[in-house]
């Protein structure tokens, strides 16, 4: 999945870098600039939602989506994790349009893009 979306945020316009494990993540996060982080919970769950709590909090400015297909939207906001404009959830499966829907909101700072 992970190379099917480098893909798709390539073909979007994005930069993107990947990482496998938390270490690798956080040299990224530490070494460059990122506007977005996109998560799978399900591989390596909690240590992907610890991810996500200390980004959330040392990085005011970064956005997120958190996907999982065993989690709810619940056990993440439960966590002290504000959903709206900073994070969004997307179950698995999702189509590639939500994904984009969810990410164009986080651009437009939590407001749904404006359809022609």
């Amino acid at each position: 999945m992970r190379e099917a979306l480098t893909e798709v945020f390539f073909r979007w316009g994005c930069s993107v870098a990947t990482a496998v494990t938390m270490d690798e993540a956080m040299g990224h996060i530490r070494t460059g600039h990122f506007d977005l982080v996109v998560t799978d919970l399900d591989l390596g769950g909690a240590n992907r939602l610890e991810l996500v709590r200390l980004l959330g909090n040392s990085q005011p400015q970064m956005k997120f989506v958190v996907m999982s297909g065993r989690l709810s939207p619940n056990d993440i906001l439960g966590s002290g994790f504000e959903a709206g404009t900073r994070l969004k959830f997307l179950k698995k499966p999702f189509l590639l349009s939500q994904l984009q829907a969810v990410v164009n909101e986080l651009q437009n700072d939590g407001l749904p893009a404006a359809t022609n």
